[in-house]
């Protein structure tokens, strides 16, 4: 045979080898008598994201619309089979009742491969999980996030200070509000984080921004590592070194981290930031307080801790505080701006829903102005229809839409009709919280934004299996209470120093970017901001 003739022969074989191998795990459910998307060769039920079809969530989560009556569906994501679990009271078996079987999330990333994201929490797995979560719980209680809340409440009411000296001077401000909150929580994340004042609404150039949004970048190659993180084995990560961080902008924060410990411990410095409190970690000094069991709610929203806190042998490195660190400010960030985006454009919808938290706010500045008072954190947990908002925008726009669980323990899980599964160890399972919160069996007109779910007389009514903001069970989000504290603070400040009107420019109803992996929108969030009683009818 010629050159060319084998060429013919081995091209369409090879084609035809590649192709069966791509679609050699589709029979996994078909076996099992499990109901499941039907997969694309190759991609599985990627496809309908990476064709722009779909946001990720709704692609992940299609099995949940697909089939109503299951207790769970099958999914492929790429050749790997998974199993998403649509029964709440099953999801709360996996992750609370029977957590060691399920006790690790899929996209761990090796230490080895990303020195600093392999450190922080979410993205390490079995005992150093364990031993992060029970040593650094202690610096998420209430009292802790009391003693943070003055740096958090004396810096926001600053920057709207100066955000209406601007507006005053420009005759009003057209601001995009996921752009403005980035900054915002980015300050005050750096502060809190880093102990470091900075201003990017006024020098959106420094480099704590610019180095932020390096760490908060969930689009490009840095958003497909993350989706990679779900389905391929860390070691290929680990042997290919792919970092997940870019490491210019972990070396910055390495290198901060390391000038501020070592300045703080030479001049005795402390301020009640993270940093102080994860030095305590380091000499066994951070404790639960007594206070802690008075301020254990932050709202409807918070979760429960349930592993014993235990700061004792906390070895904690340079690195291993800068992971802590950064992890706070990647995710915290990214929560709270998109809560806070999704709640002014909720009110902007519905006007008695922005009356009725405008009137809350305004009779507490009233009273802080009556005593001479500022702004503390008992007051801000005590507003009621604040925290309704906050709950009902983290129902409808959950940030975290899908979440996962790695299998540690073989399982078995049975559907209504009978059939059996065992899930093995190294299985997938996901949890599409963002399915199961738009889900009219659980909240009647489930698209309708309606905080009054969560007033004293209805919040009852809610089967809290279905209420998944953070997660559920000990690998929930343990920056809940920092999270939820931020927001309510950015939107107290943000209502009792202006009048917002949307701009058209902004999408209404919202279109969401399907090429995003976190929650945006196409259009972005503008808003028109005037000083109140300044807005001309």
């Amino acid at each position: 045979m010629t050159s060319l003739e084998w060429l013919l022969l081995l091209v369409p074989t090879a084609i035809y080898l590649f192709y069966r191998w791509s679609v050699a795990t589709f029979d996994y459910f078909e076996k099992r008598g499990v109901p499941f998307v039907k997969p694309v060769p190759l991609l599985g039920g990627m496809w309908n994201f990476f064709s722009g079809k779909m946001h990720m969530v709704d692609a992940g989560s299609l099995g949940y619309e697909m089939f109503p009556d299951s207790r769970f569906s099958g999914f492929f994501a790429f050749r790997k089979p998974g199993y998403l679990i649509h029964d709440p009271e099953l999801v709360k078996q996996v992750t609370i009742k029977d957590f060691d079987h399920f006790a690790d999330h899929t996209n761990v990333v090796p230490i080895e491969a990303d020195p600093v994201l392999g450190r922080a929490l979410f993205f390490t797995e079995g005992t150093r999980w364990k031993h992060g979560r029970s040593g650094l719980s202690p610096a998420f209680t209430g009292s802790k996030m009391r003693n943070m809340f003055a740096l958090l409440s004396n810096y926001t009411e600053g920057a709207m200070g100066r955000l209406v000296d601007d507006a005053r001077r420009d005759g009003g401000l057209e601001l995009e509000m996921r752009d403005l909150f980035q900054k915002l929580g980015n300050d005050v994340t750096t502060s809190l984080s880093f102990g470091v004042e900075i201003d990017s609404v006024h020098n959106p150039n420094n480099e704590f921004m610019r180095r932020g949004k390096e760490l908060i970048a969930t689009d490009g190659i840095q958003g497909l590592k993350f989706l990679l993180l779900t389905v391929l084995p860390k070691s290929f990560f680990r042997t290919l070194r792919i970092r997940i961080f870019p490491k210019e902008a972990t070396d910055f924060y390495v290198d901060v981290i390391s000038k501020t410990i070592k300045q703080r411990e030479e001049h005795n410095i402390v301020r009640p930031d993270f940093i102080h409190l994860l030095m305590q970690g380091r000499k066994n000094e951070l404790k639960i307080d007594q206070a802690d069991d008075q301020l254990k709610s932050a709202g409807f929203s918070t979760v429960e801790e349930h592993l014993q806190s235990s700061t004792e042998n906390s070895q904690y490195s340079d690195l291993d505080i800068t992971a802590a660190a950064a992890s706070f400010f990647f995710g915290g960030l990214e929560t709270t701006t998109t809560v806070i985006c999704f709640a002014l454009y909720e009110m902007s919808q519905n006007p008695n829903v922005k009356q009725m938290l405008q009137a809350e706010i305004d009779q507490v500045k009233e009273q802080l102005s009556t005593t001479d008072s500022k702004l503390s954190y008992e007051v801000l947990q005590n507003m009621k229809y604040l925290d309704m908002v906050v709950s009902e925008t983290l129902r409808r726009w959950a940030p975290l839409g899908l979440t996962n669980r790695a299998c540690t323990k073989p399982y078995t899980i049975e559907d209504n009709n009978g059939t059996k599964v065992t899930i093995q160890v190294g299985d997938l399972i996901q949890i599409p919280i963002q399915s199961i919160h738009r889900d009219h069996r659980f909240y009647p007109n489930p698209y309708k934004f309606d905080p009054e779910r969560f007033s004293e007389e209805n919040k009852a009514n809610i089967n809290r299996s279905a209420f998944l903001p953070f997660g559920s069970g000990p690998r929930n989000c343990i920056g809940s209470r920092l999270a939820l504290m931020q927001t309510k603070c950015f939107l107290y400040y943000t209502l009792a120093n202006f009048e917002l009107e949307l701009c058209p420019k902004t999408d209404v109803p919202i279109k969401l970017n399907k090429r995003s992996v976190s929650l945006d929108t196409l259009s972005g969030f503008w808003f028109r901001m005037v000083p109140r009683g300044e807005m001309k009818k």
